[in-house]
């Protein structure tokens, strides 16, 4: 078979997602000419669908040696750069693309593919520009332009990020995320009767979904008073009714366990914390099971002749805001009556009329389960910890102490180690004060190995206290930023005078 047709035949199979038999047939392809940039392109692209990226690259490096003036083969290879973050060589290859001009539909792909490039590369500004070139090529889209918010709330520039989540809503009007990062800018900014106000458009226009009720939970911890602690138990009511009003993925039915966690965690309820992390580490198997964020309790209310009085004014005021004042009587007027002055509007429904059949209730699989992620996990760890310190159990805030401490950020691995010998100290073990020595040594290493560690400076500062090493504890707060000064000599005055814990 000659070149040109396995080349064919490669991109039929490839169309086709027949990647393995696309890259197979390529592979003889390049075998039968090692000149052919087409032959390499078939193969490479194959892979990047195998998720074989390693070698995507080699051979789209083969095309570009074999065609190295054509702009299309060095976008290509850094599209697959890109893929195995390699960075540098990601932005070399795009480059060289854009100055050999490769083709218009690979262009605005280009300039999005440099736009993330520079993102991850901290290069905001850069990223912002290639995204708006995309932007100029291929006109918006919603990826494009949530990438473009993102940046703009990076930068605190509620202006340009609102205009730019109007852009989204014009273009998808039902989708819920131009609200959320409208939303999200208008928190930022501290404007929340405007945040709420964007809520009900949302509510009026778009397919609302868990992010929704998430929002909503977050607006009522925002906006009211820091001293209302009932603004958890609103929130928690958010979150329950997300759950119930809409198909949860997997990971929206865990966020919401874990949300609420911290919500009964504020609230001083320690038992409901236990429970919410329990069951967002069994997700599937809690929400099937029923498992509520919030405890139904079952009341029957018997109506009074004022509650149904009540109910039917209700009504009333329902229909005249609907249809006017004389609207329902207006629309009974119009329909033609019968030789005995009926009119005839219901529709008859037959007593043998079958009801239509009820859905079945919304369920998870174990397929949509996703694992933890390491940030979630020091999250869950630490919920647990807080729990159990409310109930004063202090083998279980040890246990989940341990599991904190294995966290690869230092400020979670600190709190862990700290909370392990504060909770051995609570419980009167004879080694407590000799395990607090070990920790303030660690942390002391930790300072010199990084003295700009502040988690590290606070934390031996709190050990001190809480071993009554006064003078230790006063040298160190003054390494401390003078307002977070002033709090910690508060705090060591106050163990001082044994007003401590």
């Amino acid at each position: 078979m000659d070149i040109n047709s396995l080349i064919t035949d490669s991109r039929v199979a490839f169309l086709n997602g027949q990647f393995a038999n696309s890259l197979e047939i390529a592979l003889q392809a390049v075998k039968a000419d090692q000149t052919s940039a087409d032959a390499y392109t078939c193969a490479a692209n194959a892979c990047m669908s195998l998720e074989k990226y390693e070698q995507a690259v080699e051979y789209y490096k083969s095309a570009v040696r074999n065609e190295p003036n054509n702009g299309d083969r060095y976008f290509f290879l850094g599209y697959a750069y890109a893929s195995v973050n390699k960075t540098v060589d990601a932005i070399k290859a795009l480059t060289k693309a854009e100055e050999l001009k490769c083709s218009k539909e690979n262009l605005a792909t280009l300039y999005q593919l440099m736009g993330l490039v520079c993102f991850d590369a901290g290069k905001i500004d850069d990223a912002l520009i290639n995204l708006k070139k995309a932007e100029y090529c291929a006109g918006p889209n919603i990826e494009l332009l949530s990438r473009m918010v993102i940046i703009y709330g990076i930068k605190k520039d509620t202006k340009k990020g609102l205009f730019t989540t109007n852009q989204m809503k014009l273009l998808a009007p039902s989708d819920y995320t131009g609200y959320k990062y409208a939303f999200n800018f208008l928190i930022q900014a501290k404007k929340f009767d405007k945040a709420e106000e964007e809520l009900r458009k949302a509510e009026k226009f778009a397919n609302l979904n868990m992010d929704y009720y998430t929002d909503r939970m977050t607006l009522e911890l925002k906006k009211s008073d820091q001293s209302d602690k009932e603004r958890y138990s609103r929130g928690l009511k958010w979150l329950s009714d997300g759950l119930r009003a809409c198909k949860p993925s997997f990971n929206d039915v865990r966020d919401a366990y874990v949300n609420s966690a911290e919500l009964y965690l504020q609230l001083e309820e320690p038992d409901r914390t236990i429970d919410c992390l329990n069951a967002a580490q069994g997700v599937v198997s809690a929400f099937n099971n029923g498992c509520s964020i919030i405890p139904e309790a079952f009341e029957t209310k018997t109506l009074s002749e004022y509650d149904v009085e009540e109910m039917m004014e209700a009504d009333h005021i329902s229909n005249e805001e609907k249809y006017g004042i004389d609207g329902i009587t207006e629309m009974a007027e119009s329909i033609e009556a019968d030789e005995l002055g009926n009119r005839d509007y219901l529709t008859d429904i037959d007593d043998d009329e079958e009801d239509a059949p009820e859905t079945a209730p919304y369920k998870l699989n174990d397929s949509d389960a996703s694992e933890l992620k390491p940030e979630l996990r020091d999250q869950i760890n630490r919920l647990f910890v807080g729990a159990y310190t409310l109930k004063n159990d202090y083998d279980m805030i040890i246990r989940y102490a341990k599991a904190l401490q294995a966290s690869t950020s230092s400020h979670n691995s600190y709190m862990g180690r700290y909370a392990e010998v504060n909770a051995m100290l609570k419980a009167g073990y004879p080694q407590a004060e000799e395990e607090y020595d070990k920790l303030i040594t660690f942390l002391k290493h930790e300072m010199i190995k990084n003295p700009a560690d502040m988690s590290a400076v606070s934390y031996r500062i709190q050990c001190c206290v809480d071993i009554k090493r006064f003078d230790e504890a006063e040298q160190l707060s003054s390494l401390l930023s003078p307002a977070f000064k002033n709090s910690v000599t508060d705090a060591i005055n106050k163990a001082k005078s044994g007003g401590g814990n």
